[in-house]
């Protein structure tokens, strides 16, 4: 069973906030006071009474009072709505996809043959909530017994945890152990977990026992009325006990309490302790209230690689205002959250525009980028992509996908920091060299890149290759010989080193000077004298890893 989407209505500042979809990664961002916070403790809300609801069933009307979690109508229902709705409600509404299995369940028990999406509202009033179904003209849901049931059989499934954005040490170490809390709670259908607390029970009682014949004769000289006195714990304290008053050790080098670490140990270890279990009949739905909050630029890096790996398993919904944490893959399940209002997002200039992030003219309305390293490197993939691939073309014509040079390996973290910054995605195309290399391997140290969106300039029996390895010579040789009087039609130009080493060669062969400033001369012209032909331009020998660049930047866009 998932959660599809929920709407949020007259909570707190937010009064319409219709049919927000839920995927394996929902982000909601917006400016301060909004209501993006409001919207994830809404859902909180709405969590924990069905939760609630699971542990005491039967219930059609559940107290407010009774609620473990805070609701109160003179501060959550919007104040510019109490006057004229003086019984108005908050309501948060539901929808979850039921498994053919769980379908198959409900009609067991009751009877009824559901459709794969199941509606559920949760109400809180002044004095209770209430969980129902808003189906109307549905006969089957006339039965209130089934109604019920079927409410009782998906409130069972709830497995709701909320993060709330770090504050103090309290806040962390509470979250911790309300997730312990939680596991241990499982012992408690444990067979030999119930003998055991059965031994406890018993030998604790006996010492109460004897403190109580202890007690009651000296009490009974000052009141001769009393007869007898009992000491007990009751049972659900002593539980309550065994899951509780946990220390929590980290070793990072020296073995410390969780309390003396930073905010970031905190927030990755609440995370990662949600991680270890994968319950897949249930709604596994995880919130996270600004997950970058007082951390670190690099502790940041790494709560986002851990928030994805459990995006892979549960779903998660978190508030940020951080550009690293925007769901670059899919735009339309970030969530702009504007005037308590939340609308998916359709273009990435809206990103920018509620994050406040300045771009160049050129990046404006970029959603992808080829990441090379030298402007030689754009000129030639500018002239060949587009002939490539008809998807590319029409992603250059609209502006969506741009190709941007780095200057040089060297530059490529700070490079890509720059294009996380601004919620684009991004592939990379680097010279199969040692500083290409080199330069690939950090990108993937720092979190910027991984393995799938880095692709090498390799070309078949050479250990060191660059872009113009991929070239047949046919396309620029007369350039050369014209440019510089050096022809490459010699054997000093056949073998396997990389393509400016075997030019070097031939230069110096020939009495001419080479450099630095001489290298970038010669790859300018021979960037602007191939032609736009890939089937003229690219050796059909050594094409394979330009060929394989098209189909992931199709992929990617």
């Amino acid at each position: 069973m998932r959660l599809i989407c929920f709407s949020v209505t007259n909570y707190r500042s937010i009064t319409t906030a219709h049919k927000i979809q839920m995927s394996n990664l929902t982000v909601l961002v917006g400016k301060n006071n909004e209501g993006k916070s409001n919207i994830l403790r809404a859902l909180s809300l709405a969590m924990d009474i069905m939760r609630y609801y699971s542990e005491n069933p039967r219930i059609s009307h559940i107290s407010i009072r009774s609620l473990r979690v805070r609701y109160n109508w003179e501060s959550d229902f919007p104040i510019s709505l109490q006057e004229r709705k003086p019984n108005g409600n908050s309501s948060i509404d539901l929808t979850f996809e039921l498994t053919n299995d769980e379908l198959q369940t409900i009609r067991t028990t009751t009877g009824i043959r559901l459709n794969s999406n199941l509606p559920i509202r949760v109400s809180m009033g002044k004095s209770d909530a209430i969980i129902d179904i808003p189906k109307r003209g549905t006969p089957a849901f006339a039965n209130a017994t089934n109604k019920q049931r079927i409410i009782e059989f998906v409130c069972n499934k709830i497995d709701f945890n909320f993060i709330p954005a770090v504050r103090t040490d309290n806040d962390a170490i509470r979250v911790l152990e309300r997730l312990i809390e939680r596991e241990l709670y499982s012992l408690e259908e444990n067979p030999d977990y119930i003998n055991a607390t059965a031994t406890i029970e018993r030998l604790q009682q006996q010492i109460l026992d004897d403190i109580s014949a202890r007690i009651v004769l000296p009490l009974q000289t000052f009141l001769p009325s009393v007869r007898d006195m009992q000491i007990h714990i009751q049972k659900d304290q002593r539980r309550a006990a065994l899951r509780r008053n946990i220390e929590v050790i980290i070793n990072d080098g020296t073995p410390t309490a969780i309390q003396s670490k930073g905010d970031g140990i905190k927030s990755l270890a609440a995370l990662a302790m949600l991680n270890i279990s994968n319950r897949p009949d249930r709604v596994s739905v995880i919130a996270i209230e600004e997950p970058e909050s007082h951390l670190h630029p690099e502790a940041a890096r790494q709560l986002y690689k851990t928030v994805s790996d459990l995006s892979k398993n549960y779903q998660v919904i978190l508030t940020t205002h951080s550009p690293l944490f925007v769901n670059r893959m899919n735009l339309q399940e970030n969530i702009i959250v504007d005037g308590g209002k939340a609308t998916p997002v359709k273009k990435i200039k809206e990103i920018r525009e509620v994050l406040g992030t300045i771009v160049s003219d050129n990046l404006i309305n970029a959603e992808y980028i080829l990441v090379v390293e030298g402007e030689e490197d754009k000129i030639v993939l500018e002239k060949l992509l587009p002939n490539m691939s008809e998807k590319i073309k029409r992603a250059m014509h609209a502006g969506t996908f741009i190709i941007d040079h780095v200057g040089g390996a060297g530059n490529l973290p700070y490079k890509l920091s720059l294009h996380r910054s601004i919620q684009c995605k991004y592939h990379i195309l680097l010279d199969d060299d040692d500083a290409g290399r080199a330069a690939g391997e950090q990108a993937e140290i720092q979190g910027f890149a991984t393995i799938r969106n880095i692709t090498y300039t390799k070309c078949n029996g050479s250990p060191n290759a660059e872009l113009e390895d991929c070239f047949a010579v046919t396309a620029y040789k007369q350039a050369i010989l014209d440019e510089f009087g050096v022809t490459l039609d010699v054997s000093e130009f056949r073998s396997n080193g990389k393509w400016s080493d075997r030019v070097a060669t031939c230069f110096r062969s020939q009495g001419k000077q080479w450099g630095d400033r001489i290298e970038k001369k010669v790859k300018f012209v021979v960037a602007n004298a191939v032609p736009a032909d890939a089937n003229i331009t690219l050796n059909p020998h050594k094409r394979t890893s330009i060929d394989a660049l098209v189909t992931a930047i199709e992929e990617m866009i």
